[in-house]
């Protein structure tokens, strides 16, 4: 039987790519900076050391809460929290928009 999932890297563009393995190599250092194993780290992330391996690859077909698990456990989650979007920000707010002043009914409405 074929396998139907589709293989992200198939479709992953070179910045996303290069993401991903900044992003692993950012896990791999900060590991390496406790003296931890890859093993260690695993265990702790509550994911298998193959999978580990994977992330520290910058592999995409990893789930974003494994990511947030390793991040957090190196203490790194808030570096997440830094990211900001300001072109988006600024869309958001310019399209909100006041809420209608409704007046009161008037005693003459039939």
């Amino acid at each position: 039987m074929k396998d139907m999932r589709r293989n992200i890297a198939d479709y992953a563009t070179l910045a996303t790519q290069k993401t991903a393995k900044h992003l692993g190599a950012m896990v791999k250092n900060a590991r390496l900076a406790r003296g931890w194993t890859q093993e260690s780290l695993a265990e702790r992330a509550r994911v298998s050391p193959a999978t580990m391996n994977r992330l520290e690859q910058g592999g995409l077909n990893i789930a974003l809460g494994t990511w947030l698990s390793a991040f957090e456990r190196l203490g790194l989650l808030s570096k997440l929290d830094q990211l900001r979007d300001p072109v988006s920000e600024a869309i958001l707010e310019g399209t909100k928009t006041k809420r209608p002043i409704r007046s009161k009914p008037s005693d003459l409405d039939f």
